[in-house]
């Protein structure tokens, strides 16, 4: 084709060019860097105290050698510390509220110490710190000193930009939207469409709920590495991140969608904020983090503030979590009472306002609680039915390096002589070991089930959820081992008094249990002592324990073991990145005593949180609460001032009493409301999540005759999950 055109052709080619390359120009125009990076430079400076912040500058600056580097830090495997001072470096010196902003001293620093980084450009033997800490850091300090009175030297920027490049893993859920962070700050700092393009996708990417994937799951729990519960660890990550995404690209054409950001507000508000007591998190949700010091203490001022800009329909609800995590107002303010079983991830989570308890089991659909970097050393027993019960909040904070591990509160396992017993020898990746448990839940009461069978311990244990009590029961406990077999019902701080109640005359073992009341049980009380400082007993008459404004009701009895001793310990011992230092403190301690080899093994305890005086416990009426059933086959309470019955099947089987039968064909767990109404309301679940229906045969006191009830059990993404029926007349 000849380029030969008349005047008007090249004319209208002329201005089609330029109306082509105008538009190109206002694309180029209207892509937000410069909004993006001013809300990032905003959020990096937060709102703490600029005067203490600049007193810690000062001291790391005097530090700082001749070449830029540091005495106290190993650059052969640095981890967070080099970085992060140099950003703390580049806060004060670009910040107007800070006495070293402009600081040439501060500016010096800056430049020698990144010049360093680059020439030494250190590895860390954990590839998180390569793929994701340094890069992210790096972006931060370089935005920080985009707002400073003097920019960085071009060809050092350059330089450093070039070390934030990373390949992107993909489908890795909270790592990718760590990894997706910098892309976006190197998006900004460079101009570049296409690396923002790549950072909003990725970072949005996990932000969706795809059932055998990881990530947050259809129950609203949250999966990382495999199918493991992970939600105050990785879950902690995701949420962060995608709330920060959300929020610097709120407005723009780059906005998360709003089925996406709905996901997001559910998964924080219903599930990962209701973990937090206080300002402290239930120690089942931290995973592996659990070994890492304040791991369980969490600041959620900048989320809070960001999520409230985002989703304004909840404000009420973000205000009030931010007061009560700041510790401005009672752990109980604004705790809406409510019982959730995540079928998903074997973890069940009770609250009301007075308390916090939660349980945490493994499956063979899921993973256990894992140990990877020499982090959770000895964490075995942590998804064996740990049990956090929180009333203030701070009931385990920081009291894992003084932990005897095989005795986890709400744990069946061997007591082994030193640590080696809990250690867990494989990184990553543990597989459960039974497929009955789980649970049922009407969103207000339920109970949770394992049928426990690993590291040669077996047992049937249930725990029964109602507003002030929680009934814990164990039956079937078997073991070959050589080691004595316990039932840890807590280990915790001590703090103050541990007090006990005894019955004067030691009651036998029967089936009592079956056709009387818990209340008819605890008549006998008479005597009441204080347990002594420093001291350790056993014994078969205690009726009940109390400590630190919790109580533990003893129906059945049993050998049992108290004491407030102190235990000590290391960081060190249960994650290798932590310090040697010994660490000590007085431990309450209480646990079943099951014996070496039992054959039958049983246990039943009530928890009653937030008994503020011990007084109540002689005064406690627990006569609502009736134990129909505590064998390996069947569990069975009632709670009669409630009109509930729950029940666990392990196996086809009837509950048959005076004017009360339940029959089911299949292993199953049942919570029935309105048992003396005329409209009961019944429950089912599966745990095993093997049975497509399980038939029902009921006689219950409020209804006319025997009812039968076929219970269609959901599949695919919702196995394991609740399903409800109505009974009438």
């Amino acid at each position: 084709m000849k380029w030969i055109m008349s005047g008007y052709t090249n004319r209208k080619l002329f201005y089609l060019l330029l109306i082509l390359l105008s538009n190109t120009v206002v694309v180029a125009q209207t892509v937000p860097y410069q909004t993006i990076m001013n809300r990032i430079n905003t959020d990096l400076r937060g709102d703490g105290n600029s005067r203490s912040a600049d007193e810690q500058v000062l001291k790391s600056i005097t530090a700082l050698k001749p070449d830029g580097s540091w005495a106290d830090i190993n650059y052969t495997n640095p981890d967070y510390n080099p970085l992060q001072r140099i950003k703390t470096i580049a806060i004060a010196f670009s910040g107007a509220d800070h006495q070293l902003y402009g600081d040439p001293v501060a500016y010096e620093a800056i430049v020698k110490s990144l010049k360093h980084w680059i020439d030494v450009n250190p590895k860390n033997r954990n590839w998180w710190y390569n793929d994701i800490f340094y890069p992210k850091t790096i972006g931060e300090i370089l935005i920080l000193m985009r707002y400073g009175k003097k920019p960085l030297p071009a060809a050092l920027e350059s330089s450093l930009i070039a070390l934030m490049v990373r390949k992107l893993k993909t489908g890795d859920y909270a790592n990718t939207s760590d990894e997706a962070l910098h892309y976006l700050y190197r998006a900004c700092l460079t101009s570049s469409k296409s690396t923002l393009d790549s950072a909003s996708k990725y970072l949005f990417e996990p932000v969706s709920i795809i059932d055998g994937r990881e990530g947050v799951q259809i129950d609203n729990s949250y999966f990382q590495h495999g199918k493991q519960q992970a939600i105050g660890s990785y879950g902690a990550v995701f949420a962060g991140n995608s709330v920060n995404a959300a929020f610097y690209l709120r407005g723009t054409a780059y906005a998360m969608p709003q089925d996406q950001l709905s996901i997001l507000i559910t998964y924080i508000k219903d599930t990962f904020f209701k973990t937090i007591r206080g300002s402290f998190f239930d120690f089942n949700v931290r995973g592996r983090g659990i070994s890492r010091k304040d791991s369980l203490k969490g600041n959620f001022t900048g989320l809070i503030t960001k999520i409230k800009v985002l989703s304004p329909e909840n404000e009420v609800y973000w205000q009030v979590a931010a007061e009560r995590m700041a510790q401005q107002v009672s752990p109980s303010t604004g705790v809406i009472p409510g019982n959730r079983q995540y079928w998903k991830s074997g973890y069940t989570l009770h609250t009301r306002p007075g308390y916090t308890f939660s349980v945490q089991t493994a499956s063979s659909r899921t993973l256990r609680t894992e140990r990877g970097n020499n982090e959770n050393i000895l964490g075995k027993f942590l998804a064996d039915g740990a049990t956090n019960i929180q009333v203030n909040g701070d009931e385990y904070a920081n009291v894992m390096p003084v932990w005897e591990w095989d005795k986890i509160p709400g744990v069946t396992s061997r007591n082994y002589s030193g640590d080696e017993g809990a250690t867990i020898r494989q990184d990553w990746g543990v597989q459960g070991t039974t497929a009955f448990a789980g649970g049922v839940s009407n969103g207000l009461y339920g109970l949770a089930v394992y049928a426990q069978n690993y590291d040669d311990v077996q047992a049937k244990k249930a725990w029964f959820f109602f507003d002030k009590e929680i009934v814990c029961l164990g039956a079937g406990i078997k073991s070959t081992a050589a080691e004595e077999v316990t039932t840890t019902l807590d280990q915790s701080w001590l703090k103050g008094n541990v007090a006990l109640g005894y019955a004067d005359v030691k009651q036998p073992e029967t089936e009592i249990h079956k056709t009387q009341s818990v209340q008819a049980k605890t008549n006998s009380m008479q005597k009441t002592t204080l347990l002594g400082a420093e001291t350790g007993q056993k014994s078969s008459a205690l009726k009940w324990v109390w400590h630190n404004h919790i109580g533990y009701f003893l129906p059945e009895n049993g050998d049992l073991s108290v004491s407030n001793q102190t235990q000590k310990g290391s960081w060190y011992r249960i994650n290798q990145f932590q310090p040697k230092d010994e660490v000590s403190g007085g431990i309450f301690q209480l646990s079943f005593l099951h014996g070496s080899k039992p054959a039958a093994g049983h246990y039943a305890y009530i928890v009653v949180p937030g008994l503020e005086d011990v007084n109540m416990m002689n005064t406690y009426k627990l006569s609502m609460i009736k134990i129909w059933s505590n064998t390996e086959d069947l569990q069975v309470v009632e709670h009669r001032g409630l009109d509930i019955l729950q029940l666990v099947f392990y196996k086809e089987g009837a509950l048959n009493t005076a004017g009360l039968s339940v029959k089911a064909d299949k292993a199953c767990t049942i919570l029935i409301q309105g048992l003396h109404t005329e409209n009961p309301i019944i429950d089912i679940a599966d745990p095993g999540q093997v049975s497509a229906a399980v038939h029902l045969e009921l006689q219950l006191p409020g209804l006319k005759g025997l009812k039968k009830l076929d219970c269609i059990l959901p599949d695919g993404a919702q196995r394991g999950a609740t399903v409800t029926s109505r009974l009438s007349l």
